[in-house]
């Protein structure tokens, strides 16, 4: 049973949002585009995977996708977590596409290009121990019941991806690509068979590893060391993305496709609160979303119906409860992202 879907994860849901706000002149725009790019890859992989468990017996595991957890001040992040009465399963997804070479000697794996160059990633067998370690710990400092955990390595790409090792001693077991990952979770399965724990005990810690989940904050001006005079001002069009629009009799023009909108200005709020702070007032509202007077600033916010502090000139205008903002963004990013692939 899926107790935690997979969501549109925070640092790329911020990436997208980033680069529709920096010119594309900025010596950082090309640095983001290309950052992107690997965040969606990575996205539509735990994507696939995601689909695959869903043809898996309901009954027979607590499905996790994108568990985010804490241990004292490390974040460690699982794509996809299978929790059943005989063990723990740890799978994570790569989207890495070429020909691949696993290296034993200095823990890495090799990519190979059409050009002759080479690239190295972490050897994502050295990243599973770490969580298969860290997860350990974690259920150990929560006075848990230690069941064994064993972990998967997923490639989406069956037919775009070639796996090769650099040796005839790689360990390539917990690897698969497409639907063998079903093979291998019977082989996972066959290797853990003694019960220990019974269904509702599962369940119990199923649940409480959900209530735990630990998004960690992210400051993406900061990690690109980029500030808000970076950002472009005004409310882009939800048709072109053109910015900024112009705001005429209660409703939103834009200047380069001449579609208009009467909520443009949600998504652009939206944005700010994603890139820039959880709050806003009436003055910094009409100056970045560049309207008229204060009095249309004022009367927008106050159709939103966000939570607000203070009276008069120094109320602030706060984001929506329950980390709704991110929900909203990712949910138009995904829309829009489908209607490009097509």
């Amino acid at each position: 049973m899926v107790i935690k879907e997979l969501t549109l994860p925070q640092r790329l849901t911020l990436t997208v949002t980033l680069k529709k706000y920096l010119n594309r002149n900025h010596p950082m725009y090309p640095v983001i585009e290309k950052d992107l790019a690997k965040r969606w890859a990575g996205y539509w992989g735990e994507w696939a995977l995601a689909n695959y468990m869903n043809e898996l017996p309901q009954e027979k595991y607590q499905i996790l996708h994108d568990l985010q957890l804490k241990l004292h001040d490390i974040y460690f992040q699982i794509d996809t977590l299978l929790f059943s009465q005989t063990h723990i399963l740890i799978i994570e997804a790569k989207s890495i596409i070429g020909t691949l070479y696993f290296d034993n000697v200095f823990n890495q794996l090799i990519r190979k290009n059409p050009d002759g160059t080479e690239e190295s990633f972490e050897d994502p067998r050295i990243q599973c121990r770490r969580l298969q370690s860290l997860l350990k710990r974690w259920l150990t400092l929560h006075h848990l019941h230690s069941l064994p955990i064993d972990y998967l390595i997923f490639f989406k790409s069956t037919n775009k991806t070639i796996l090769k090792t650099s040796g005839t001693e790689t360990d390539l077991t917990r690897i698969c690509k497409g639907r063998d990952l079903f093979s291998k979770i019977e082989e996972s399965e066959k290797q853990f068979q003694q019960v220990k724990i019974q269904a509702s005990k599962r369940n119990e810690i199923a649940q409480f590893l959900l209530s735990q989940h630990t998004p960690r904050q992210i400051d993406i001006l900061q990690e690109y060391g980029l500030t808000v005079a970076d950002l472009l001002q005004g409310v882009p069009c939800p048709n072109c993305t053109h910015l900024p629009m112009d705001y005429q009799t209660g409703k939103w023009i834009c200047p380069k496709c001449s579609s208009s909108s009467k909520e443009a200005h949600i998504e652009a709020l939206i944005d700010y609160f994603l890139l820039i702070k959880p709050s806003i007032t009436n003055r910094e509202c009409q100056t970045i979303f560049q309207l008229p007077t204060p009095d249309i600033s004022r009367n927008i916010l106050l159709s939103l119906n966000l939570p607000t502090s203070g009276h008069t000139k120094k109320r602030l205008y706060h984001q929506w409860q329950d980390n709704k903002v991110y929900a909203m963004a990712a949910d138009k990013i995904i829309a829009q992202h489908q209607i490009n692939r097509r």
